[in-house]
């Protein structure tokens, strides 16, 4: 049986689009070499979703230059591809 996870009450699914100030290459993401990658963080607010990506992508190299987080239309954690992967799911799921 796969795994399930639900959304602790109070968080929701937050999508990011983090630009760099280099070109990184996104493994596995189809975008190769790229200044813009997106992303997933389960959080309670968007600030609290802003800060676990700056905490989990803003390194010496490469250098973020932004990071935009807004809630995603999805809310059904177990809809997406690896929710395992997603920034924050440690504090904001529960596997069932």
């Amino acid at each position: 049986m796969p795994t399930q996870y639900n959304l602790k009450p109070g968080f929701k699914i937050y999508f990011l689009t983090v630009w760099f100030e280099d070109k990184v290459y996104a493994f596995g993401s189809g975008l190769g070499f790229t200044d813009v990658i997106y992303s997933y963080a389960i959080a309670e607010t968007e600030e609290q979703a802003l800060s676990l990506a700056h905490e989990k992508y803003d390194q010496e190299q490469p250098k973020v230059r932004k990071i935009s987080a807004s809630c995603a239309r999805n809310q059904y954690l177990n809809r997406y591809c690896f929710p395992e992967n997603m920034v924050g799911v440690e504090k904001g799921a529960a596997i069932s």
